[in-house]
């Protein structure tokens, strides 16, 4: 009974399993923001390519005169994540104006947590 007693009252090794359990859920919040960030910075590049793109194709017609080089300088003016495909941009000039649009998806990766598949789009119309 004694060796029972010795073991339920002994305190060596606690605050490894303490610390063990505050940096897994430390390291997954820190990655998790940093990864966040990214997507975020991922998004507002896309926003930006679109944009400017669009704006190219209404006011710049020598250097974006054709549809592909719409996408090249969508393709140029972006500087995000790569999203796993060559080129998501896509040209039109019919609705509005000039429309520029870009879909992908990107690979969010949390350590300790998992992986998800989070779908990017942007669209922006210049007359």
């Amino acid at each position: 009974m004694k060796g029972a007693r010795g073991l339920v009252v002994c305190q060596s090794g606690a605050t490894i399993i303490e610390l063990a359990f505050v940096l897994t859920a430390f390291l997954a919040m820190v990655f998790g923001v940093i990864n966040v960030a990214r997507v975020t910075w991922t998004i507002g590049s896309l926003h930006y390519a679109v944009e400017a793109a669009a704006r190219c194709a209404s006011v710049n017609t020598t250097s974006c005169g054709s549809p592909s080089a719409v996408q090249t300088y969508a393709l140029n003016a972006y500087h995000g994540e790569q999203l796993g495909v060559t080129n998501p941009f896509t040209y039109s000039a019919t609705g509005c104006g000039n429309t520029v649009t870009a879909s992908a998806t990107y690979s969010l990766v949390i350590p300790p947590i998992g992986t998800w598949s989070v779908p990017l789009s942007a669209s922006a119309c210049f007359p």
